[in-house]
């Protein structure tokens, strides 16, 4: 009877996951389908229902909502979905139901808990609309969180990886601490932003407007010696005086999707954990390194892997009255989420062995006293086969249902690039050439620059 309600359990947890597994692809289709023809706000709209409905999915859709509605220029709106999703980010449960389900069949079956890099950037956003709205205080404290989540990255894994440094969300924390200090006239303000700099410039030393700003700002905070520095690696950069400041963040190409690894024997180095980890185990009779093999063969790989997409366009080329300057990438958000999982791998290849020997083992021994009950039951030539449905069927059946969890944020930009120049006052008219994607795609825009404040474009391309 309990092998019964057992195999009950066990059916009805594998429906559940696939039916899981389906309501995200339904719900996702509409929205993801008008977010690429460029029609943001309606793929938002589409997914608000999902995103106001709690469930294991309901982070996952808040970030792309608040993304889609961050690329439609309806910022107020983005920071009400992303706000939330942060703060559920961090305190999402698990339920003991749910580890089970996920254990017996897939991780779709948990909570969408987001990627590292996920978290990061659902701060970096919020600072993006913050900095627009021109609430620079709101944006500091979204820049300081983005930090402080990197941080913890670097604690928990390999301090050393240059990849869990995002330069683009560094340079807009000094950008919002900049644009506070001149709001407030605090030059503890200015010289935050101006450590943030210094720190850019050690990871690469490459990039124009950071050396412009270290200059610039060096000199106002009357670190002589810094300024010297900076002009003699650099050349004297002259800023015009009683100048505004054009800002561009450019958002480029699709950013990468998980796939799977495939079937779990296939990879070699899988393989070889699982022999280490049968090795490790004190098995019952009957329960052989073959038998283990042979129930896992149908597995999947629970933990998938980053695959890159498109990306054509490689910079702006930006003309704004006598000033001519291109966008500088600063962010690789596609190569960040394939090292990232790379990472997760490496480190969790061992655990996932481990457990997935000691869940085969369990099934080929509840196969083994399967039969035996059976045997001392009378059921003579037949005992065999009970033993065989209970155990090896029973594990094969189960690992064949386990896939991996191929859900991710999917509206994210493959890279994020920046450009920043001063101009006078008054009205300009900004041409913006798109180099990279094999044609000439020329757009004109008109924008107002007001003396010591900052004006945002944001640009997205979706091929």
């Amino acid at each position: 009877m309990k092998k019964i309600i057992l195999f009950l359990l066990l059916a009805s947890a594998i429906l559940y996951t696939s039916c899981g597994s389906v309501d995200y692809n339904k719900t996702m289709k509409v929205p993801e389908d008008l977010f690429y023809k460029g029609q943001y706000l309606d793929a938002a709209r589409h997914l608000l229902p999902a995103v106001n409905k709690k469930g294991k999915d309901q982070l996952l859709f808040m970030m792309e909502c608040g993304y889609m509605l961050h690329a439609g220029g309806d910022t107020a709106r983005s920071n009400k979905v992303l706000l939330p999703a942060g703060k559920l980010a961090r305190v999402i449960p698990v339920s003991i139901t749910q580890q089970a389900e996920s254990l017996l069949t897939n991780n779709t079956a948990t909570n969408y808990r987001g990627e590292d890099f996920e978290k990061v950037l659902v701060h970096m956003y919020l600072g993006i609309n913050f900095l627009m709205e021109k609430k620079n205080e709101s944006a500091g404290v979204e820049f300081k969180l983005v930090n402080e989540e990197l941080q913890k990255i670097r604690n928990e894994g390999s301090a050393s990886a240059r990849y869990k440094q995002n330069i683009m969300a560094k340079y807009l924390t000094a950008v919002a601490y900049e644009a506070l200090g001149n709001e407030n006239n605090d030059l503890n303000d200015i010289e935050f932003a101006y450590k943030e700099l210094e720190q850019i410039n050690s990871l690469n030393s490459n990039i124009n407007f950071v050396r412009e700003d270290l200059q610039r700002l060096s000199k106002r905070l009357g670190y002589d010696d810094d300024y010297a520095k900076w002009v003699a690696a650099f050349g004297k950069r002259n800023i015009p005086e009683d100048s505004g400041e054009l800002v561009v963040i450019f958002q480029s190409g699709q950013s990468a999707v998980k796939k799977s690894r495939g079937k779990i024997l296939e990879d070699q180095s899988m393989n070889a954990a699982i022999n280490l980890s049968f090795s490790g185990i004190t098995a019952k009779q009957g329960v052989t390194l073959a038998a283990v093999v042979a129930t896992l063969h149908m597995a999947e790989n629970p933990i998938p892997y980053f695959v890159a997409r498109t990306d054509a366009v490689k910079h702006l080329q930006i003309k704004a009255g006598d000033r001519t300057f291109r966008t500088t990438m600063l962010e690789d958000i596609s190569s960040t989420a394939i090292k990232n999982l790379q990472d997760d791998y490496t480190m969790l290849r061992a655990k996932v062995a481990a457990s997935l020997v000691v869940k085969a083992a369990a099934s080929i021994a509840a196969g083994v006293v399967a039969k035996e009950i059976a045997s001392r039951a009378g059921a003579g030539s037949f005992s065999g086969l009970i033993g065989t449905i209970a155990g090896a069927g029973t594990g094969t059946a189960l690992f064949a249902s386990m896939k991996p969890d191929l859900r991710c944020w999917r509206t994210l930009p493959a890279k994020l690039h920046l450009g920043r120049t001063f101009l006078p006052p008054g009205k300009h008219t900004v041409t913006i050439e798109y180099i990279g994607d094999g044609t000439q795609n020329i757009q004109q825009r008109d924008i107002e620059i007001k003396k010591g404040e900052k004006t945002f474009f944001n640009i997205r391309t979706l091929i």
